[in-house]
């Protein structure tokens, strides 16, 4: 008699050429931004994407201003510092959100690799 692991096992080394050619179709970054604009917060997305190319258009300006001003450069200074730390900030947010629903599309896909490997295993039993 084998034990439930020895089932699990034989049954993941069956599955996993399937696995391997699935993991093997992710597109990469394209995927990760379609789909973060596909999740529950894809009205965010679509705010907060227009506006960091706004606030980076800001950035440049101040920059440039910055390199070019006479006295006026330590206003410019801060103006650049602060919009490069929005930039930071809607950055950031933004790929943890691509991150987010990367990762619950993953587990979704265990979740169901997980019901057809119970399923193998009871038909098998």
């Amino acid at each position: 008699m084998t034990s439930i692991d020895d089932r699990i096992k034989t049954a993941l080394e069956q599955d996993t050429k399937e696995i391997d050619a699935l993991l093997a179709s992710e597109g990469g970054l394209p995927d990760m931004i379609s789909a973060s604009f596909k999740g529950g917060l894809r009205r965010w997305m679509f705010l907060v994407w227009p506006l960091t190319l706004i606030v980076t258009g800001f950035m440049v300006w101040s920059i440039y201003n910055f390199f070019t001003a006479g006295e006026s450069y330590i206003y410019w200074g801060f103006c650049s510092v602060g919009l490069m730390m929005m930039q930071i900030a809607l950055k950031q947010w933004s790929w943890m959100e691509m991150n987010r629903a990367f990762t619950a599309r993953e587990i979704k896909r265990l979740e169901l690799v997980i019901a057809g490997l119970s399923a193998k295993l009871d038909k098998n039993s």
